[in-house]
């Protein structure tokens, strides 16, 4: 790669050559006149003299890339700074002009990243300074690491520890945790945490370059995806606990249906097309509630509040609906362009309310456990004095 194409670039996106001059002064100033030499870029001539540095040049000269590799190669020559220090983050005018692929939210006006081109510097921006991003890859990142701790203590203690039956009688014996309960929960955990884990990563790697952006954020909507499909299969288990049949129709449906969505967030010819992965996602989310639907319909909803805890189901579905509300509509910052750019913006907003939806749903799933083993104790005490 050049020294034009590392170097004009991040110039032209954060200063827009207008700020360039100020700190390159500077620069030729500190240093001794003996060291300095004169830029005459079009002239292709490097012969020692004095600095011409930009701010220096006739109003009327526009720097070229050329003039300016001429000038930052006579900089590097005389062991003075090659660029001036810039800053961590830009403005959203600057940011149109060199990270253009970040611009998602009008309503943001400061706090974009600089293309920083290393993953090393990308993860050294989650604590090294605060931008627009920090809090909604810092929501997710806890998120997942939470759905991490909580998925091992769940190995530890259920699965390794009180997963054993537990003699209470001659006839029967009891489980804690059984081995499918475990199953169900390690599901819905981890796809929370890759759903979670996908985000925090795209708005980590969202300021590398615009190809690992796009790669990010296509895993990102594989992410929801994933989330979509691993929170409704223990839902359709437990609902269908004795009913093996639609246990297997509706889990073929929302794996098809999670398998076409995938294929279409993933797919570069569809992904681009708003409308319809919007659509998509829609799709996924309808097809989750039609078991819901049915054991509310046949069953009752009392039934269906005991065996699947759908009041929490519900709490759920309201905070995703909510958080995306508000993610689609752009408020609080629309109305106060600027002064939500670090914390508090939609986006972060929506960040939380996923959040706190996918706890909804961890409740609601721990509840549906503990009815089974419920049942399963009532029917084991009549066994034992039958």
């Amino acid at each position: 790669m050049t020294l034009t194409k590392r170097l004009l670039p991040n110039l032209a996106s954060l200063f827009a050559f207008r700020h360039l001059p100020t700190k390159v002064k500077t620069s030729i100033d500190s240093t001794d006149s003996s060291d300095t030499f004169i830029s005459s870029a079009s002239s292709g001539d490097s012969s020692p003299s004095t600095v011409l540095s930009p701010s220096q040049s006739s109003g009327d000269h526009k720097w070229t890339s050329k003039d300016l590799e001429s000038y930052f190669h006579r900089a590097l020559d005389a062991d003075l700074p090659s660029s001036p220090s810039l800053p961590f983050t830009i403005s959203y005018e600057e940011a149109l002009v060199s990270v253009g692929w970040q611009m998602d939210n009008p309503y943001i006006l400061t706090g974009y990243r600089q293309a920083l081109g290393s993953v090393r510097e990308c993860v050294y921006s989650i604590y090294g300074y605060l931008h627009n991003e920090t809090f909604n890859i810092l929501t997710h990142l806890i998120g997942s690491i939470m759905f991490i701790v909580i998925l091992s203590i769940h190995i530890v203690l259920d699965l390794l520890l009180f997963s054993s039956s537990t003699p209470t009688t001659s006839n029967w014996r009891i489980t804690k945790y059984g081995s499918e309960d475990i199953v169900a929960l390690a599901i819905y955990l981890v796809a929370c945490t890759t759903c979670l884990g996908m985000s925090a990563s795209f708005h980590t790697l969202n300021c590398h370059s615009a190809k690992i952006s796009h790669r990010a954020h296509r895993c990102d909507y594989a992410g929801i995806v994933v989330l979509g499909v691993g929170s409704i299969l223990p839902v359709i288990h437990y609902a269908f606990y004795d009913e093996v049949f639609w246990q297997l129709i509706y889990s073929g449906i929302i794996i098809i249906t999670g398998m076409i969505s995938a294929f279409i967030v993933l797919s570069k010819k569809y992904r681009r097309r708003r409308i319809l992965r919007t659509s998509t996602f829609l799709f996924l989310g309808f097809s989750a509630t039609i078991p819901i639907i049915h054991i509310i319909l046949y069953e009752g909803y009392d039934h269906a509040s005991r065996t699947i805890a759908v009041d929490w189901i519900f709490k759920a579905g309201v905070f995703y609906i909510l958080g995306a509300s508000i993610y689609a509509t752009r408020y609080p910052e629309r109305l106060y362009p600027g002064k939500f750019d670090i914390c508090f913006s939609s986006h972060q907003i929506f960040h939380s309310l996923v959040i706190v939806g996918t706890i909804c749903q961890y409740i609601a799933l721990k509840k549906m456990i503990s009815y089974k083993i419920g049942m399963a104790m009532g029917r084991g005490i009549n066994e034992g004095f039958t």
